[in-house]
């Protein structure tokens, strides 16, 4: 029986067009598929490392809505943190006054001039408080020695140990006794530009009664606005934070019950800028 010509020539596409579909999964489908592939490698292991992070071994599947609400979360967390940087940065920058002055060039008879005018509103402020103030403590205040490696925290110091001294005599203590300023500023300024804070610490021995030393202790790390809020003896306006780091109480005789002595060792802050 002969075969159409037709009917050959359909056979004989069958196979031609089988070989065309091969060659084309060959060179263009399955390098297409690998290249695919190799798109597809990042973002695997950015899914792996994203459920490795979460603590889910089941890589399939993620819960996206928890990721969500953790991002919520976050960044509450975050804009807290925030404000609360804010507000201990409020707390504790210095006056714009000794701040301006420990921006500028340090001048040493600027210094003892700014030292004996306090020195000597100090003193006055001790006769009308009617207070005892021994004179080593006056002798106590921080002054330029060869050995002073940051001179322009002494502006700082100088400041935060003056509001101690005037809260101190604003509270009606009784006497004071000693006054230490420890001598940190002689250590080098930092050169790697990461410690924001320098610490300046202040101990005082002072005798007292009981409500001067509650209204002393409550002053200290107050503003001069929180502390005419809390009704509380009045402070200049650009009054520095204190904060009590230690504090030893003793009460000076059974005849006196509500009279102590007291041993105190407060801390200023200084914000590098």
């Amino acid at each position: 029986m002969r075969i159409p010509l037709s009917e050959n020539r359909r056979r004989s596409l069958i196979p031609l067009s089988g070989l065309v579909l091969a060659a084309y999964y060959l060179l263009v489908m399955l390098p297409l598929a690998h290249k695919s592939e190799k798109l597809d490698e990042p973002l695997q292991k950015a899914w792996h490392s994203l459920s490795l992070s979460l603590d889910q071994t089941n890589v399939t599947a993620i819960d996206f809505r928890n990721i969500t609400n953790q991002l919520s979360e976050t960044r509450q967390a975050l804009l807290i943190l925030e404000n609360a940087r804010k507000q201990a940065t409020s707390r504790l920058q210095l006056g714009p006054a000794v701040r301006a002055r420990m921006h500028g060039d340090f001048q040493l008879v600027d210094y003892e001039n700014e030292r004996s005018r306090q020195l000597d509103e100090l003193s006055n402020l001790a006769k009308q408080q009617q207070a005892a103030v021994d004179p080593a403590v006056f002798a106590g205040f921080p002054e330029h020695t060869a050995g002073v490696k940051q001179p322009a925290l002494l502006w700082a110091a100088l400041s935060l140990t003056e509001s101690l001294l005037r809260t101190a005599l604003q509270c009606k203590v009784a006497a004071i006794e000693s006054l230490e300023v420890p001598p940190v500023l002689t250590n080098a300024p930092p050169t790697n530009g990461t410690e924001r804070l320098a610490e300046i610490p202040l101990q005082v021995e002072f005798t007292t009664s009981a409500a001067s030393l509650a209204m002393l202790v409550q002053s200290l790390p107050l503003r001069a606005d929180e502390i005419r809020a809390a009704g509380l003896p009045e402070a200049p306006s650009d009054k520095p934070a204190l904060f009590v780091d230690r504090l030893i109480i003793q009460k000076q005789s059974p005849d006196k019950t509500d009279e102590v002595h007291v041993w105190l060792r407060a801390v200023g802050y200084v914000l590098r800028e």
